[in-house]
């Protein structure tokens, strides 16, 4: 996900998905008939609109102001992610540890804690330094401190397991997901 909010997102769509649907219908008017027709019941149209010309720079001018600004927000969203954990230097040789070995390492060493519903991993490239992000999610009614100490021993194994250690997020999360997952029972 983005680092926007999702509301704001879907917001964002609708207007946009009302505004173009609204113009669509605007420029079908003008030049098919048989859309003019279907619409002419519920909206009137001008035969001819005269537009001054200063009018019309104005109009591109906040056109061009809200595609940069579009384009600035697309752009700038992603933060960086990379699918690279580690990446070793010797001389002519490197070692590239791919994000998908430290997944199985998380989700290999959680696996057997019964409050932990799943884990994802994400890595981020920060300030030319990578550093990665476990969101936990834990089951509604389980016990934190528990799945913290067992996260620490991952990191741990994680750490061993990469030859060094890796800056981590550490995010629980606990939800619709969470409150849903059957509860551990004993047999």
């Amino acid at each position: 996900m983005t680092k926007s909010n999702r509301t704001m997102n879907r917001i964002i769509l609708f207007v946009l998905g009302l505004v173009a649907v609204v113009v669509g219908l605007a420029i079908g008017a003008g030049v098919l008939p048989a859309v003019r027709d279907a619409i002419k019941p519920y909206v009137t149209f001008p035969r001819s609109v005269d537009v001054p010309a200063a009018s019309l720079w104005i109009v591109a001018a906040v056109c061009a102001v809200v595609i940069v600004l579009s384009l600035i927000w697309v752009f700038t969203r992603g933060g960086g992610g990379t699918s690279v954990a580690v990446r070793e230097r010797s001389g002519d040789d490197a070692v590239t540890i791919n994000v998908a070995l430290v997944r199985d390492v998380v989700d290999h060493e959680l696996s057997g804690v019964g409050d932990v519903v799943n884990a994802k991993v994400d890595v981020y490239q920060v300030r030319k330094q990578r550093a990665a992000r476990i969101r936990v999610a834990v089951r509604r009614g389980g016990d934190a401190v528990a799945v913290l100490d067992a996260v620490d021993r991952t990191l741990a194994v994680l750490d061993r397991t990469l030859g060094r250690p890796v800056p981590v997020l550490v995010h629980l999360t606990g939800g619709t997901r969470s409150a849903l997952a059957k509860s551990v029972r004993v047999h």
